[in-house]
């Protein structure tokens, strides 16, 4: 698990955001979580296994950090409904989604249904973040998961096209992380920090790690 560093003012440069996350790969949410929390913003952690993520969600709220877990199964249309619900009331309308998909750490393995339901979760937040006009969807290469799958990266592309032009004119950005060689994974902690950058740097849209590796750490 990874340690939450302690909250100072000093790192609170940024305006506070709301920020989910729903990723699998726990280390990389974790890192992600860690650093937002430190810098003043609300996150919230999604995903299947809550235990950890609470216990760790806990750890940056003695710190002085505001975070929280929900279980959440993208497989399960009534747990991304009670996730939803269970959101609302944690953290309100989120600024950010930061989601690698719903993809469950599997090699070789293309889950369609959570895909498709990481895809329902992000078009119930859309509409507020485009009414807004703000907001932020950052996508997760699924190398970061553990999936080498092309049939996934494809879809995760073309998710990212298709958000780029449902975006245009809105305010509202999409993004990704990803390695720069297919089928390579990153490192958790510099993933986990470009990811937390994403959230709260408007320059930075699109990027691939560099040079890509071949083992998470």
């Amino acid at each position: 698990m990874i340690e939450a560093p302690q909250v100072t003012c000093e790192e609170r440069t940024h305006p506070p955001r709301a920020v989910m996350i729903v990723i699998e790969a726990a280390g990389i949410g974790q890192v992600a979580a860690a650093q937002l929390a430190a810098q003043g913003h609300l996150v919230l952690l999604g995903g299947r296994h809550f235990e950890e993520s609470e216990r760790f969600a806990a750890q940056l709220r003695d710190r002085g950090g505001s975070a929280f877990a929900v279980h959440l199964d993208l497989a399960d249309p009534r747990s991304i409904n009670q996730f939803l619900a269970a959101a609302h009331y944690l953290i309100g309308t989120p600024d950010v989604l930061i989601t690698d998909a719903g993809l469950v750490g599997l090699p070789g393995t293309c889950v369609e249904g959570a895909c498709i339901g990481a895809q329902t979760l992000a078009t119930q937040l859309i509409p507020a973040m485009i009414a807004r006009g703000s907001g932020d969807v950052v996508l997760v290469g699924p190398e970061f998961a553990g999936v080498r799958c092309a049939a996934v990266q494809r879809k995760v592309d073309a998710w990212l096209a298709a958000l780029d032009a449902e975006f245009v004119g809105t305010g509202v950005r999409a993004s990704a992380v990803r390695s720069a060689q297919p089928g390579a994974v990153g490192f958790t902690a510099e993933a986990g920090r470009l990811l937390a950058g994403m959230a709260t740097e408007s320059r930075l849209r699109l990027v691939e790690m560099l040079p890509a590796v071949g083992a998470a750490r």
